[in-house]
């Protein structure tokens, strides 16, 4: 994505504000390819104007609506949800009975969530908030890593919980990722979150990665594993063939249409 200036910018998350529902700032500093502050003050540009409402590291379209009528976080659509549900459908696919699984944050997860909540006699660990809000009246065991909260993320984040994943071992690690273009493996925008990814990854029978094919259109600063590193990337046919070429020859990877 070319470079835009602040108003072009804000007009464009105005834009994806009215068709997603409600964005969080690190998926907005994604897609336009600049920092969480940028982000930060274009959002304070956009709410003292009244055009947005921020909410819960993110924001959402201003409406008439009473405050206490927003979805909740775990509720709330995100950009390409039928490519991230038949992701996740795929990912479901490959899990046996009773296995026990990390679950990443972000908002593919989210919908493996859902799935899963639906399920019984898995052993669930996550440090998202949010999967713990939809697991947690299902038949699976939740364990929910320690470690202060981000608000950006809403996760446990930092050594406590990355410490806390070293004594675990899992069969499956479900990983989200903030984009891979031009990398070596899949990114995180966050150092401290990143040391969670790392050691889900490091204490795991099979590693996952669970992308849309628009995150190929760009990455973060932080990666956080080789493809190498990596067993299964599932994502959808609208990935580049030349970036399926370069990773498909490090990894496994997994078309979740065909």
């Amino acid at each position: 994505m070319k470079k835009l200036r602040a108003g072009e910018r804000q007009t464009q998350i105005l834009e994806l504000l009215s068709r997603n529902g409600s964005m969080k700032v690190t998926e907005l500093a994604d897609y336009f390819q600049v920092s969480r502050e940028t982000i930060r003050r274009d959002l304070t540009v956009l709410h003292q104007k009244g055009s947005i409402r921020k909410w819960f590291g993110g924001a959402l379209p201003n409406s008439e609506k009473n405050e206490y009528d927003i979805q909740a976080i775990s509720e709330r659509p995100s950009p390409h949800s039928a490519e991230k549900m038949q992701i996740c459908r795929k990912a479901l696919s490959l899990l046996p009975p009773q296995a026990t699984i990390f679950l990443d944050n972000g908002s593919t997860i989210l919908y493996l969530a859902r799935y899963l909540s639906q399920m019984s006699g898995y052993t669930i660990i996550t440090p998202s908030i949010a999967c713990v809000s939809i697991c947690a009246s299902s038949s699976n065991k939740i364990i929910v890593c320690p470690g202060a909260v981000d608000p950006l993320t809403v996760s446990a984040t930092g050594s406590y919980a990355a410490d806390f994943l070293n004594l675990l071992r899992t069969d499956f690690a479900f990983l989200c990722c903030s984009g891979f273009r031009s990398n070596d493996g899949p990114t995180s925008n966050d150092l401290d979150y990143s040391q969670v990814k790392a050691a889900a990854l490091k204490n795991t029978q099979t590693s996952i990665v669970l992308s849309d094919s628009s995150k190929a259109g760009y990455s973060s600063l932080l990666p956080f594993a080789k493809w190498e590193e990596i067993d299964y990337l599932i994502t959808d046919s609208g990935l580049d063939q030349e970036i399926y070429q370069s990773i498909s020859s490090r990894t496994q990877v997994i078309f979740a249409d065909r």
